[in-house]
């Protein structure tokens, strides 16, 4: 066992294996990074947000709670200014900057990007000439394509019109870059860089004069910290804690006398900071994954630039040093097993051995500044204590009793029967099988919330009454159930007994529109009983799947796992998005069509898929007819669809309005009317592909 895990993980370290046990190695190490030592904050770090509170002050602020600011001062010149509306004129910069550094202010960083010119320039270019090196502004590593399937990186960088000799070198520059890791969460920060570099080339000296800087190096130079070594590595840093450790001050209170006085001291407090301007607040989608969460870009910067102020940096062991613990946790769990004899004492032994490593990890991170690999020595040794406690035993009868008992709870009976004919190919699969399958996922929508406003007995009840008729229509349609997730179920077609692809799609949508027609008689019957009505969300998708007894050595779990499941989850997740019942994928969509009239909803990118789903919904059978306005609106709907995919915006905006007006309330038609739009108006970049990237699941 010991030998699989450290060849698998160091597949994984090349390249040449999946992300699973890397994946479980950097989430332990965020629960290290949440609960293992900080670097305190320093005192120097001053946190401005530009937050919703400042971007909403308004021409009635000025006339009633900043009426005693002097009309033609700088502090009434920038709060009319941000009245003016988001995004200000730049001039606002340029005051902010002049108004902190008088206060004596080490450095201003501002976490932007004004990569273009704008109104306010030749203000904000006086104010940066006036104070060269002490005011530093954002430019950004993007990746652009060069070519199919090539890629090249590129730094952009401030305006000429604010830095007219802006080089990448240029002291008043720094890049905003962070890069994620293989799970898209920030650990470490990359402090210097060179475009050779990103290219593959070899990494700059420290003293590199080519190098682009962070923005938190060079604060860290205005700051005084000259020596700055490994700054072209990318290194794991401390962080300060959690989101808010920087405390966020709005901004608009720089220029308010009264905040300016009782918060800042009418400026004393700022001597000596390093003062960070940039968004706070979803508003700007400004936000990173880390080990903590979702973390704003300027708090993310404040972390990365107090590690560089402290030198609160930490070491990763060697990727060799995770084969030499495998070895001695396989050795450890061997010793173990031959020296303490008796189940209980034996598994005592077990779980102090492991606290006892966990305790020596934490305490090299804490103490010693190095990240030891955790999990395949524990993975190791985990697998190897349960070995100790496993018997040779067969117990074929039981096994089909089991099988039996457990059956009827999922599948219909005539399925049991047909299993039960074969039972060897079932036992068989148990033991781990893949198949094509039809998944179907269904969710209660706002169930929560309904939930809270009933007694345990009323909810107990209703939910019964729900899934008992929910399952009738499965089993009728020869589907089984694979669990039930709260109010959620989760159906397979295919994986026990097929009746071919197309046939076990046909029957999953029939089972849909069953279901929703017993959902209707529900909730007739439950509005009557003064009990809350309930409505549906349905996602079906088709693919590979594996079946088997899955679960710990006392309680298992007969289930489909796999891609396939977690996209007919996603469907259904989509399903409230677009104001449909059902969601269909691709493949469910190709089996189906000859039997259902289909309407392609999206094409939809979502997180940890790296190729996009298609949506459809599911109007009817082929042979049925709808009134005459959808029937207009279908017809319509797929000249738009096309104009649409063919980047013809201002076309498609004209098509789907055509299909709001013969069906008002459409979703999709409204979804497709805001981002023609908002295309109209900021046309896309490189190829169309019309592929939509979902903000949620």
């Amino acid at each position: 066992m010991f030998c699989f895990v450290a060849l698998l993980y160091q597949l994984e370290l090349t390249g040449s294996a999946g992300q699973t046990l890397r994946s479980w190695e950097h989430r332990f190490r965020d629960v290290l990074t949440r609960t293992g030592r900080f670097v305190p904050p320093d005192e120097r770090l001053v946190f401005l947000a530009i937050d919703s509170t400042s971007t909403s002050v308004s021409d009635l602020d000025l006339r009633t709670l900043y009426q005693n600011i002097a009309p033609e001062s700088p502090e009434a010149r920038a709060l009319g200014i941000m009245a003016a509306g988001w995004p200000w004129s730049r001039e606002i910069y340029g005051l902010l900057a002049e108004r902190l550094l008088a206060a004596g202010a080490r450095a201003v960083v501002l976490d932007l990007l004004l990569l273009k010119a704008g109104p306010g320039d030749d203000a904000f270019r006086a104010a940066l000439q006036r104070s060269p090196g002490q005011i530093i502004l954002g430019s950004n590593f993007i990746s652009e394509v060069i070519g199919p399937g090539r890629e090249a990186w590129a730094l952009t960088l401030p305006s000429v019109s604010l830095l007219p000799d802006v080089t990448p070198e240029h002291p008043g520059v720094g890049y905003v870059n962070f890069w994620p890791e293989f799970d898209g969460v920030v650990r470490r920060a990359q402090h210097a860089a060179t475009l050779d570099q990103l290219q593959g080339g070899p990494p700059p000296g420290d003293s590199a004069e080519n190098a682009a800087y962070s923005l938190a190096a060079r604060a860290a130079g205005v700051a005084g910290k000259a020596t700055l070594p490994n700054m072209a590595e990318p290194r794991f840093f401390r962080f300060s804690g959690p989101p808010g450790t920087f405390p966020p001050v709005p901004v608009y209170q720089i220029f308010v006398p009264l905040y300016w006085e009782r918060n800042f001291g009418g400026g004393a407090s700022l001597k000596d900071k390093i003062v960070l301007i940039g968004p706070a607040g979803n508003w700007a989608h400004d936000e990173h994954s880390t080990p903590f969460g979702q973390m704003p870009g300027p708090e993310l910067h404040l972390n990365s630039l107090n590690a560089l102020l402290h030198d609160a940096f930490i070491r990763e062991a060697p990727p060799w040093s995770a084969n030499l613990l495998v070895a001695l946790a396989a050795a450890a769990a061997w010793l173990l097993a031959i020296a303490f004899a008796g189940m209980w004492l034996r598994a005592g032994a077990f779980i102090l051995a492991g606290a006892a490593f966990l305790g020596a990890v934490k305490l090299a991170y804490d103490q010693l500044d190095t990240i030891v690999f955790a999990i395949p020595p524990l993975l190791t040794f985990a697998t190897a204590g349960l070995g100790t406690f496993i018997y040779d035993y067969t117990h074929e009868t039981l096994e089909k009793l089991r099988v039996r008992r457990t059956l009827e709870s999922y599948v219909s009976a005539d399925v049991v029967r047909e299993v039960l004919d074969n039972p060897a190919s079932y036992l068989n699969a148990l033991g781990g099988t893949r198949a094509d399958v039809v998944v179907l996922m269904t969710d209660l929508r706002g169930f929560t919330t309904i939930s809270e406003s009933l007694d345990s007995n009323q909810l107990v009840t209703q939910l019964n009454e729900y899934l008992s008729a929910m399952v009738d229509d499965i089993f009728a349609l020869r589907g089984s159930i694979d669990k039930f997730i709260g109010d959620a179920i989760l159906a397979v077609w295919g994986h026990l007994n097929s009746s071919g692809a197309a046939q076990d799609a046909t029957m999953a949508v029939q089972a849909f529109f069953r279901m929703r027609a017993s959902l209707e008689r529900l909730n007739t019957d439950w509005a009557e009983r003064g009990m809350p009505t309930l409505a549906m969300g349905c996602g079906i998708n088709f693919g590979e799947v594996v079946f088997g007894n899955i679960g710990s050595a006392r309680k298992k779990e007969i289930t489909v796992i796999g891609d396939a499941v977690n996209v007919a989850a996603r469907l259904e997740g989509l399903t409230k998005q677009y104001d449909r019942e059902l969601l269909i994928g691709q493949a469910v969509a190709d089996l189906v069509r000859e039997s259902y009239r289909l309407q392609f909803i999206d094409r939809v990118a979502v997180k940890g898929k790296s190729k996009a789903l298609d949506l459809y919904s599911v109007v009817g059978k082929v042979e049925e007819s709808r009134a005459s306005a959808f029937e207009a609106y279908l017809e319509g709907y797929v000249y738009a669809q096309a104009a649409y995919q063919q980047a013809d915006f201002t076309g498609a905006a004209a098509l789907f309005q055509q299909c709001a007006e013969h069906i008002p309330d459409d979703r999709v038609a409204a979804i497709y009317l805001q981002r023609c739009a908002e295309f109209i108006k900021n046309p896309p970049t490189g190829d169309w592909t019309g592929v939509h990237v979902a903000t949620h699941k």
